[in-house]
C-alpha cells in the first residue's frame, strides 16, 4: 500500500464509522488545524513530525501480526510494516 492514499477506507481505524459529514468541509478543517498548530508556535519541522505522527498511528492499525511456531513473540504478517519503517525514517 502506498503511504499516500484518497482512499479513508486503505484505514479501517478512519472508516469504521462515517468517512463524509455533510455539514463538515474536512479541507477547511485540516487548514484550521494547521493554523492552529502554527499559532501555537510550532516550528515547521515539529508540525512535520505531529503530521508524520499521526500518519505513523493510522497506519499501525493496518498491522497484522502472526505468531512464530512454538515461541510467544509475534511477528508483522505482510508488508505493512515495511511503510512503518519509512515513516519513521528506518
Amino acid at each position: 500500500m502506498a503511504l499516500i492514499t484518497t482512499n479513508p477506507y486503505d484505514f479501517p481505524m478512519c472508516s469504521q464509522g462515517q468517512i463524509a459529514v455533510a455539514s463538515i468541509d474536512d479541507k477547511e478543517e485540516l487548514d484550521a488545524t494547521d493554523d492552529a498548530i502554527t499559532i501555537l508556535g510550532f516550528s515547521n519541522d515539529e508540525k512535520i513530525g505531529i503530521y508524520k505522527l499521526t500518519g505513523a498511528v493510522v497506519h499501525h492499525g493496518n498491522l497484522k501480526f502472526k505468531q512464530k511456531q512454538r515461541e510467544e513473540q509475534a511477528e508483522p504478517d505482510g508488508t505493512e510494516g515495511e511503510s512503518h519503517s519509512e515513516i519513521y525514517n528506518m
